[in-house]
């Protein structure tokens, strides 16, 4: 009969662990195959006026208002001094990853628009629990169009701070500065090259982002990334986003601590060495 030995029960304890929190494998945007698109989602290499990320990625997933035909995409509902509602927009929901503790998420982001004062298209991005229901874990990222000022375009005064605070948030927050022009870029579709205010101050990008998030529990998530239109379908917008990974300890570092139901289970595993070698004892006494 083999015998039970400490470090058997401990890698079989690990592999126990590890089955709770695996998932499928998140790749980058050069393959949205996993991703779950609501309205209009792609990926694109460097195109226009949208430059590749910091992250030296060959393409960088997008979702746009343009040619989606999608109501109430958005899990957001603005306040009562926001005139007009929501109209059309799209979403796109990552496949499902596993994260340890410390984990972290790192994500970029750039808003695009065409569209100025007098409207309130936004973007948004959260990550969610897949195992429970997609309930919102944090939000990464907002934008609204120039509605807000050109100040104030991320954030945009979508959630309140408490929900996002992009200077908790966002890396590079304090250094960022809006792209103020009529913007060239294939994803806004007949807006393309277009501006609803002809001084083109109220069109253009914000230029990259990185969103970072750090998991305080394991467990299987999802990023869920969408754009929206609002009072009207005209002039659109869009978000692009990039990240190297979204899978297991790959997400970032340090590695995770063992979570508390872990040392639960390695306890568990060296009562039964312990009494496995009670019995040994008293068979061979």
């Amino acid at each position: 009969m083999k015998k039970l030995t400490l470090g058997t029960a401990l890698l079989a304890l690990a592999a126990m662990h590890s089955s709770l929190v695996a998932a499928a494998p998140v790749t980058p945007p050069s393959d949205l195959a996993s991703w779950d698109c609501t309205g209009n989602c792609g990926s694109s290499t460097q195109q226009g006026d949208i430059t590749l990320s910091p992250l030296g990625n060959a393409k960088y997933g997008y979702v746009s208002t343009a040619d989606s035909f999608e109501n109430g995409v958005s899990p957001i509902s603005l306040g009562g001094n926001h005139l007009g509602s929501e109209t059309n927009g799209s979403k796109i929901l990552s496949g499902s990853f596993g994260a340890g503790v410390n984990d972290r998420l790192n994500i970029q982001f750039n808003y695009v628009s065409t569209d100025g004062n007098g409207y309130d298209d936004y973007a948004w991005a959260r990550l969610v629990n897949a195992d429970q229901g997609n309930s919102t874990v944090a939000w990464l990222f907002t934008a609204r169009s120039t509605n807000s000022g050109p100040k104030n375009i991320i954030p945009g005064d979508v959630l309140d701070k408490s929900d996002f605070d992009p200077d908790q948030r966002l890396t590079n927050y304090d250094t960022w500065k809006f792209t103020a022009k009529t913007v060239d870029w294939a994803p806004l579709g007949g807006s393309n090259n277009s501006c609803w205010e002809n001084d083109a101050k109220g069109c253009g990008y914000t230029g990259w982002l990185e969103s970072s998030f750090t998991f305080t529990a394991a467990g299987n998530y999802r990023v869920e990334i969408g754009v929206t239109n609002w009072a009207d379908g005209a002039y659109d917008s869009g978000l692009a986003f990039d990240f190297q990974t979204l899978t297991d300890s790959r997400i970032g570092s340090p590695s995770p601590v063992p979570e508390p139901e872990t040392y639960a289970m390695m306890l568990a595993g060296l009562a039964l060495v312990s009494l496995a070698a009670r019995r040994r004892k008293t068979a061979h006494g």
